[in-house]
């Protein structure tokens, strides 16, 4: 990029500068005590009076999966999830919540009747796969320097 010399200076002083890959440059001008930075600018090729300025951001995300599983039935039946009994509410219904991990979830769902003559069943799997994740915490965030 073209750079103006101050007119004090003499021919026998040279401007040094340096740009970084980023594009922002340092320029700077001997002295009788030794070298002087002078002053920060912006290289032409790909910038503009308008660039942004460089400055340090954080950013971060977090996403996850949980699994809900609900129903309903007679509120003096018996529910088991896989075997395990679950609580019913007072109207029959009920609702099993869970983190939904990467892999396989069998959730074999079955009600007996309060006579324990009656049956009703359900069999749900759940599969999940995360095939590609760049997250992380707000407490992991790291400054990186960009414009």
């Amino acid at each position: 990029s073209m750079q103006a010399v101050p007119s004090s200076m003499g021919p026998e002083q040279a401007v040094s500068s340096y740009v970084f890959p980023s594009g922002a440059g340092l320029w700077a001008v001997p002295t009788m005590s030794g070298v002087n930075v002078s002053g920060l600018t912006m290289s032409g090729v790909g910038f503009s009076a308008s660039a942004p300025p460089i400055r340090p951001r954080q950013f971060w995300l977090v996403a996850d999966a949980e699994l809900i599983v609900y129903g309903a039935t007679e509120p003096d039946a018996t529910v088991t999830i896989g075997g395990k009994p679950i609580k019913l509410n007072s109207d029959g219904t009920f609702r099993f919540q869970m983190s939904f991990q990467d892999g396989n979830i069998d959730y074999p769902i079955m009600a007996v009747a309060a006579d324990g003559v009656q049956t009703r069943s359900i069999h749900m799997t759940f599969d999940r796969e995360t095939p590609s994740r760049q997250t992380n915490t707000k407490d992991e965030a790291v400054l990186e320097w960009l414009p």
